[in-house]
C-alpha cells in the first residue's frame, strides 16, 4: 500500500516537471520544437523520409501525431508519460537488485534517489532523454532478471540503438567487460560472450561513426573533432574550459558540477544542492569501500553500472563543455551508479554494526 501511494505521488511529481518543461519550451526555442516540426514544414515530407537514426527517428515516431494535428503540449504529455514509464522500470530494477528499502532513522533513503529533480526534469521533456532512459532501464532490468524476450527489453534496446547507438555501444561494452572477466563463468562461456558481444559492438561502432562527423577510425581525426566539439560550446551561457583542465578535473566537473560557486542561474543553483548530495553519497560509499573492501560484495550489476559510468565519463569529457549538457547527459548512467553506491553503503552499515 505504501509503495502504491508513493508511485501515485511520483506520477504527479513527474507531471509537475512535465508542465514546467513545457512552459519553459514556450519561451525558449529548443530541440523539442524541431521534434514536433515547429521549425520546418513537415507537409513537404512523407513519413518514411524520416526512417533513420538519431533525430530522424524521433521525427519518424512523432510524424503520425503531428499529421493528426495534435498540439505541442500533447507531445510533452506523451514523452513525459514515457519518462514516467522509464521510472517504473528503473524502480523495478532497483528493487530487484537492491531491495525495496534502505532505512536510516526510519527514512527510506531509496526514495530520495527516485525523487532527484535533475532526472525528472530531463525525462519529462519532449526529446530523446525519456526514450533513452526507458531503454537503458529496460536493459538493466533484463540483465538482472535474465528476461531477454520481453517486450520491454526488445523495445528498450531498439529505442537505444535507433536514437543513440553510441550509448548502446557504451552500455554493451560495459556488459562485455564485466562478463568476460567474471571468473564464475567457464572460460568457454566467457569466450562466447566476448565473440557475440564484440560482433554487436562492432555494428554499433560503425553506426556511431557514420552518424558523427568522424566517419572512420583515425586518432588524429577523432582528436580534431573532439576539440572542435568542445570549442563549439564557447559562446554558451554555461561554458566550461575543459581543454584547460587535467583529466581528473574534467571528470570531476562533468560528474559533480555545477556546485554553488559556478551556478549561473536558479536552475543551476538547485542542481548544486543535488550535486552536493551526490558527492556525499560517493564519499560515504568510498569510506566503506576503504574500510571493508575485502568483505563488500560487488555484484555483477554493480560492476556494469560502474564501468558504464566510467566509459561514458571518459568519452563525454572529450566532447562536451557545458554545465547544462553535463546535467542532461548524466541521467543515462548516474541513477544506476547511485543505487550501486547505496548498496555499498547498506553493506557498510551492516558490517560496521556487526563489528561494533
Amino acid at each position: 500500500m505504501a509503495k502504491r501511494k508513493f508511485l501515485i505521488f511520483l506520477f504527479f511529481y513527474h507531471l509537475v516537471f512535465t508542465i514546467l518543461s513545457y512552459q519553459y519550451a514556450l519561451n525558449h526555442l529548443g530541440d523539442s520544437h524541431l521534434y514536433w516540426a515547429k521549425t520546418f514544414n513537415i507537409n513537404k515530407y512523407f513519413w518514411f523520409d524520416f526512417a533513420g537514426l538519431n533525430t530522424n527517428f524521433i521525427l519518424f515516431l512523432n510524424f503520425p501525431f503531428i499529421k493528426l494535428g495534435l498540439p505541442f503540449w500533447f507531445g510533452y504529455l506523451l514523452y513525459g508519460t514515457i519518462g514516467f514509464l522509464g521510472f517504473l522500470k528503473f524502480i523495478d530494477w532497483a528493487e530487484l537488485a537492491f531491495g525495496d528499502s534502505f532505512k536510516f532513522r526510519g527514512i527510506n533513503l531509496l526514495y530520495f534517489i527516485f525523487l532527484l529533480p535533475n532526472l525528472h526534469f530531463w525525462t519529462a521533456a519532449l526529446g530523446k532523454e525519456p526514450l533513452v532512459f526507458y531503454g537503458i532501464a529496460s536493459v538493466f532490468y533484463a540483465l538482472i532478471s535474465k528476461k531477454y524476450l520481453t517486450p520491454g527489453f526488445i523495445i528498450g534496446s531498439l529505442l537505444l540503438i535507433f536514437i543513440r547507438p553510441h550509448v548502446a555501444l557504451m552500455l554493451l561494452s560495459s556488459v562485455a567487460v564485466v562478463l568476460v572477466f567474471q571468473k564464475k563463468y567457464p572460460i568457454k562461456k566467457r569466450i562466447s560472450f566476448f565473440l557475440i558481444l564484440f560482433s554487436f559492438c562492432s555494428v554499433l561502432l560503425y553506426l556511431s561513426l557514420k552518424l558523427s562527423h568522424i566517419k572512420y577510425l583515425d586518432w588524429n581525426r577523432i582528436q580534431y573533432f573532439n576539440q572542435y566539439s568542445i570549442l563549439s560550446f564557447k559562446n554558451s551561457g554555461s561554458y566550461v574550459p575543459m581543454l584547460e583542465y587535467n583529466y581528473f578535473h574534467r571528470l570531476f566537473v562533468f560528474n559533480f558540477q555545477p556546485l554553488f560557486f559556478d551556478a549561473y542561474a536558479t536552475l543551476s543553483l538547485l542542481a548544486s544542492f543535488e550535486n552536493a548530495l551526490i558527492i556525499l553519497i560517493y564519499l560515504t560509499a568510498l569510506y566503506f569501500v576503504l574500510r571493508f573492501y575485502s568483505k563488500i560484495d560487488f555484484m555483477e550489476w554493480m560492476k556494469i553500472a560502474f564501468v558504464f559510468a566510467l566509459i561514458s565519463s571518459l568519452i563525454y569529457v572529450q566532447r562536451y563543455a557545458n554545465l547544462g549538457i553535463f546535467m542532461r547527459t548524466k541521467i543515462m548512467f548516474q541513477p544506476f551508479v547511485l543505487i550501486a553506491l547505496l548498496c555499498i553503503i547498506k553493506q557498510g552499515f551492516l558490517l560496521k554494526n556487526a563489528k561494533d
